[in-house]
């Protein structure tokens, strides 16, 4: 088993527990019920309280510091919160269109609404991701590096593959979905993936908004001699690196603050 010093096991058990901030104290929140599920990104409230002005708009509404949802069926809210983000997203105030709707979810798996996944970040809601640690019997993970183009953090490196969860997709599903498209596995290899666990992370990101993810972790024993070969266009490249070299780029800022996280975590598993 690789050996990492305690200086850096010091450091990576650090950035695992700083993963998750506290929730911002200044903005607007968002409230579904009695319950605060989101926060809105200051510099897009202005924006909603003129949505909000509009005649004929439902679905939402201010109460004091607050925004309240209105307690409707997840079909119809998802209808009246698409306006929503089709008006921010003409205001220009929705970085990162990608088509492509997240589903929010309760504590107990149960769906809410959906909405499209860039627009999570601008109203500070959760979000859920699968990411897979792609190792080698001899002691190596595969990295991919993030395309230049990419919305989010480009030319950064992150996990074998990784990737948001579609509003109707399972977590299995998306590790299948996630594989083949960043890494070219193919179910036969796929399926072997193991189920690790969660990671909740919490950040402000500048001009974004509140990231505010679910990252459900998994493990892959690669082939020996097997490479990974992008199918998106999402990852410019992959490199495999020791567990050591691992620690030295999360340290260095290399990494994705969540693959960081999800990286940071392998090794403190699989080092001593």
């Amino acid at each position: 088993m690789a050996q990492l010093t305690d200086t850096t096991r010091a450091a990576l058990e650090e950035l695992l527990e700083t993963s998750l901030r506290a929730t911002p104290t200044d903005w607007q929140t968002i409230r579904l019920k009695s319950a605060v599920i989101g926060y809105v990104y200051p510099a897009c409230e202005a924006l909603i309280r003129e949505y909000l002005a509009q005649d004929g708009v439902s679905g939402l509404a201010v109460f004091g510091q607050h925004l309240q949802l209105d307690d409707l069926d997840p079909f119809e809210l998802s209808q009246r919160l698409e306006l929503l983000a089709q008006f921010l997203r003409k205001k220009d105030c929705v970085p990162g269109w990608r088509d492509e709707a997240y589903a929010w979810v309760d504590e107990y798996g149960m769906e809410h609404f959906r909405m499209e996944r860039a627009v999570f970040r601008v109203l500070g809601l959760h979000s859920r991701a699968c990411h897979i640690n792609g190792y080698t019997r001899d002691q190596k993970l595969w990295l991919g590096k993030r395309s230049p183009d990419k919305a989010t953090d480009p030319n950064m490196l992150d996990n074998l593959a990784a990737g948001g969860m579609a509003a109707d997709e399972t977590i299995y599903q998306c590790v299948l979905r996630e594989l083949w498209e960043e890494a070219g596995i193919d179910p036969e290899i796929s399926r072997h993936t193991q189920p690790i666990g969660h990671i909740h992370v919490r950040r402000i990101v500048e001009n974004k908004g509140l990231h505010d993810e679910s990252l459900y972790t998994h493990d892959l024993l690669m082939p020996d001699e097997y490479e990974p070969a992008n199918q998106d266009g999402e990852v410019s490249g992959f490199q495999c690196v020791s567990f050591t070299e691992a620690a030295d780029l999360i340290l260095a800022g290399e990494m994705t603050p969540d693959a960081a996280a999800v990286t940071a975590d392998f090794l403190l598993r699989h080092t001593r």
